[in-house]
């Protein structure tokens, strides 16, 4: 791992990190509120820190400046911590929370845009505080990503390593190879998508505040809100169906809309096999539920229809946004609401979750796996979307579900010991693992979790940072191997000088016998 690199890297998305921070300081200053000078000190801290890794550990080899992979997986993993880290510091310093636990896990679920918070009365919070909340989920979005992307411009492709460490790329889409285009192309997808919500909001009759952090949390499927029933509390059909049209928005794939913008053409959303499935599940998911769930409505079918959708969308896109009691439902709605807990949308897109392209090709291995079973001798390739997969791919994904799989089981082991019911053990794991939010049996509301221990908190926050990078880049900084990869390299490295004669043959002793 080039740590030089990694580590100035990381300094400068802090100092990016904490200019970021004199936003919600100036809102502070406009609205008159003292939380303003929390988010000075914490912005002074975030660039100080930056400074001092980015000055201390700038690389002084020009030459290599070219990233593998384990470094795109070190500076995702590391940048999202240090970010994580730091946001704690204005929730602390402002007083809206009164213990690093719970500062800990608000963070997180911001950063992973998991929309899980320990806030009961929203409403009650500073101005400057909530805009921030809602800045890191759309930060956690997309806008750290486009900050890497950007800064690492000249690093050949290695800068291309992060858009696969955050999962941001399936194994068959290919980003442009520029990567500066690549993150200006990104960034302006991203900022329009997200000034058209909020000025839909505002046609809508939501007021500006709230239209700006909504506008930020909904296209960034975060789940953040300024109130505390959510988008309930607007009472507004055309807000809740706004809401309904963007967070489909971000569960497409978004080198689809790269590839758009360059071909000058929609071919790419129309030959997507996965857009097609992820569009049918909705479809699909929304029409059961609602069938369930009308005759709980007294014959009002528009709400059985709108809080059908609205609930289907947001737990497979993992926005997490309530906008009715899902326990009011009955069992069979809950369990599917459950089941698309392990959904999750399209790869490269905005949501978390397993993602449906992983489900593709589990499905088409499970049934190649029983025609080979009947067919011994038949020899059989897997493709996705009229492309052939490698054997690699297929290991990947299948090793990745089964450790998905296993934290999803150590969390509820975890937190059942904790004395949660295991309902709630259940949801409130699959919930933070894939960055939803909502969890069914936790308490009062499904994305309130301040009522939780302290254990189970920082578990869970742990859960939605591991979910959030994908599994695999955590696992790769973490696991013993990696130390012993370096150490192999270390020494190919010198067995390849010792061929090229720039350095002296080693003397081995050896029996030749």
């Amino acid at each position: 791992m080039q740590k030089s690199y990694v580590w100035s890297s990381v300094g400068a998305m802090l100092m990016l990190l904490g200019m970021m921070m004199t936003i919600p300081a100036a809102a502070g200053l406009y609205y008159r509120e003292t939380e303003y000078v929390a988010f000075l000190l914490s912005a002074g801290a975030a660039v100080l820190a930056g400074s001092l890794l980015y000055f201390f550990c700038k690389p002084k080899d020009k030459k290599r400046k070219r990233l593998h992979m384990k470094d795109g997986y070190a500076i995702v993993t590391y940048g999202w911590l240090a970010a994580v880290f730091l946001t704690m510091i204005p929730y602390l310093l402002t007083g809206t929370v009164h213990s690093v636990t719970d500062a800990f896990f608000e963070a997180a679920s911001g950063f992973t845009m998991t929309g899980a918070t320990v806030l009961f009365d929203v409403e009650s919070q500073a101005r400057c505080v909530l805009l921030w909340r809602s800045m890191t989920q759309w930060l956690g979005g997309m806008g750290i990503l486009i900050m890497f992307v950007a800064l690492l411009n000249g690093q050949n492709q290695g800068s291309l390593q992060l858009f696969r460490a955050e999962g941001l790329g399936a194994a068959k889409q290919k980003v442009h190879p520029k990567t500066l285009e690549t993150a200006a192309g990104l960034g302006l997808i991203y900022l329009f998508h997200t000034a058209v919500v909020v000025v839909l909001y505002a046609v809508c009759g939501m007021g500006l505040f709230d239209a700006v952090n909504h506008g930020l949390t909904v296209i960034s499927a975060g789940g953040f809100s300024t109130k505390t029933a959510g988008i309930g509390a607007f009472d507004s059909a055309a807000i809740e169906w706004v809401t309904i049209a963007a967070l489909i928005l971000t569960g497409i794939n978004y080198t689809l809309f790269i590839h758009a913008w360059h071909n000058k053409s929609l071919r790419e959303f129309r030959d997507s096999m996965e857009l097609r499935i992820y569009m049918g599940l909705l479809f699909a998911a929304s029409v059961v539920v609602i069938a369930m769930i009308a005759p709980g409505y007294d014959g009002s079918w528009a709400d059985a229809v709108r809080h059908g959708v609205f609930q289907v969308v947001s737990i497979v896109t993992t926005g997490g946004f309530v906008l009715c009691d899902v326990e009011q439902w009955v069992v069979p709605a809950q369990l599917i609401i459950i089941l698309l807990m392990l959904s999750g949308a399209c790869a490269g897109s905005i949501s978390g979750g397993i993602k449906i392209d992983r489900h593709i090709i589990l499905l088409q291995k499970s049934v190649q796996e029983i025609r080979r079973f009947l067919h011994p001798n038949l020899v059989t390739r897997l493709k996705s979307n009229h492309q052939l997969l490698d054997d690699d791919v297929v290991l990947s994904v299948s090793t990745y579900f089964y450790i998905y799989v296993a934290l999803l089981v150590l969390g509820v082991a975890v937190l059942s010991m904790c004395g949660i019911e295991l309902p709630g053990a259940l949801t409130a794991a699959m919930s933070c693992l894939g960055g939803i939010g909502p969890a069914i049996g936790i308490g009062s509301s499904a994305v309130y979790y301040g009522a939780l221990p302290e254990v189970a908190k920082w578990l869970l926050g742990i859960l939605m940072l591991v979910g959030r990078l994908e599994v695999y880049a955590v696992l790769v900084l973490i696991h013993p191997f990696h130390r012993k990869m370096r150490e192999s390299e270390r020494m190919l490295s010198l067995e390849t000088m010792e061929r090229d004669g720039v350095i002296e043959p080693f003397v081995r002793d050896y029996d030749e016998d």
